[in-house]
């Protein structure tokens, strides 16, 4: 266990009830409930204040879960994912990452509409030039994080030691707030003992897709086989326009401002993820 694990547990007072992940620490024990009785504003002041590196933690009902490890297949589906997006603001037409209009991050905190302090394993942005920081501080509106800048508007999730049921209570509780445009989870199932062609030990994987109007996009049918690249099936679309989502607040005189560049006006980010796919197998345990 991290360090910085021991000091969250050793910050709890000696009345709550404390549950230490066995030793070594490894998927096989995730989800571990590791802190119980613990206040919404006890938790939120710790993720807040300090990083913890590797690990994934959630909180329900009071209990502090350690849900998800940084694994190789974890961070390979955030990179493939996160690419995508890089794809369409390249350094030789914006120079500095910095300059791009569309901004990615990873695992930044955000105010969940439950009110627990949560990261998403990526969180795509627009760029500030494009749409002003909230004028209204936190909570807004419009929405924004608790440094002033703007909420992200894209948020994936990947899941593979966490259940495929909280993954979609995960999507779900992002959709619930407004300015988030797309969600995208992706989990990640348990290798099989038989193999590929390749040799590459077999896998599954799921993915729940859609949009904060509920009529979004769907994942194809379980029936169809992801075996080839530029399949339709599985590849999924996500307009431009919703990350540079910014409707006026009248209320505030919140104006928005011009919208995307005229380069990305009517873009699409796809992601195909027969690439996911291979990221991951290629990663994988042997």
């Amino acid at each position: 266990m991290t360090h910085k694990i021991l000091m969250f547990l050793q910050k709890l007072s000696s009345s709550e009830k404390l549950q230490l992940p066995k030793e070594p620490l490894d998927e096989s024990c995730l989800p571990c409930p590791i802190a119980s009785n613990i206040s919404l504003q006890q938790y939120n002041s710790f993720v807040e204040s300090k990083e913890i590196s590797g690990y994934k933690l959630d909180y329900k009902k009071g209990t502090v879960y350690m849900v998800e490890m940084c694994s190789t297949e974890h961070e390979a589906v955030v990179e493939i994912i996160g690419d995508a997006f890089r794809d369409l603001c390249p350094r030789a037409a914006y120079g500095s990452r910095n300059n791009a209009p569309i901004q990615i991050l990873g695992q930044p905190l955000h105010d969940a509409p439950d009110g627990t302090r949560r990261a998403p394993d990526l969180a795509v942005y627009p760029h500030p030039t494009f749409v002003p920081d909230p004028p209204v501080p936190h909570p807004g509106p419009p929405p924004g994080d608790r440094r002033g800048n703007p909420y992200a508007r894209v948020m994936l999730e990947v899941a593979v030691t966490q259940s495929y049921s909280d993954l979609k209570d995960k999507c779900r509780l992002w959709k619930r707030q407004s300015y988030v445009r797309s969600v995208l989870g992706i989990k990640l199932y348990n290798a099989l003992a038989t193999r590929d062609a390749a040799g590459r030990r077999e896998r599954a994987m799921k993915w729940h897709f859609g949009t904060v109007d509920k009529n979004g996009n769907h994942f194809p049918p379980d029936t169809n086989v992801c075996n080839t690249a530029n399949d339709p099936n599985y590849i999924i679309n996500i307009p431009v326009s919703d990350i540079f989502y910014d409707p006026p607040v009248p209320a505030t005189g919140y104006t928005p401002l011009t919208g995307p560049p005229l380069a990305l006006y009517n873009a699409i980010i796809a992601i195909d993820l027969y690439e996911v796919q291979q990221a991951v197998l290629m990663k994988q345990e042997k």
